[in-house]
């Protein structure tokens, strides 16, 4: 019986002694890793774009005075404090400028911060009345962002940042192209 037992804790002590061997290899190689992939030339892929804030085809969550009163209305959300908020404000004021007559445009910027925001988007053009202070947890991640709704508040498009001149120039042909 004391040989059957001998073997046993034997064979459990191997086992045991791989297990640990082989965490201690993949522990080893997930720490490693980054600086061997690096060394060889291997890059890591970028991290995957974050989901949109708002989808094509899904209801908008502002109130429906906002955009009911026009076929198509582009709001915008968007803060003074915002770095790419003020890069952009020379392409969103000739944005606001070129949809004058095509669509109603509204800006949507955070309470508490009314005077800052009030004053860049009457610098983009936009009139007392369509400027509202968001107080409700909507689903914007980031500013500006840009969305474009029909009457009944179906998104037709959205944007989340403007970026570059390329980027721009999509935004102005999409929206040109959802007016006709």
């Amino acid at each position: 019986m004391t040989h059957t037992n001998d073997r046993a804790l034997n064979r459990l002590s191997v086992a045991a002694s791989l297990g640990l061997v082989l965490m201690v290899g993949v522990t080893t190689s997930y720490i490693a890793w980054p600086r061997v992939a690096s060394a060889i030339g291997i890059k890591p892929a970028p991290p995957a774009p974050p989901p949109p804030a708002y989808i094509a085809g899904q209801g908008i969550d502002v109130p429906a005075a906002w955009y009911s009163s026009s076929p198509r209305t582009l709001v915008l959300f968007a803060r003074d404090s915002c770095g790419a908020c003020q890069k952009a404000q020379p392409f969103l004021k000739t944005l606001v400028a070129g949809l004058e007559s095509k669509a109603s445009v509204v800006m949507a910027h955070p309470a508490g911060t009314d005077v800052e925001d009030v004053a860049f988007a009457k610098g983009l053009g936009l009139a007392d009345g369509n400027i509202h202070v968001v107080t409700a947890n909507l689903r914007v991640k980031a500013t500006p962002t840009l969305v474009l709704v029909n009457q009944r508040g179906e998104i037709l498009a959205a944007w989340q940042g403007v970026g570059k001149a390329d980027r721009q120039a999509e935004i102005v042909s999409t929206i040109n192209g959802l007016l006709k």
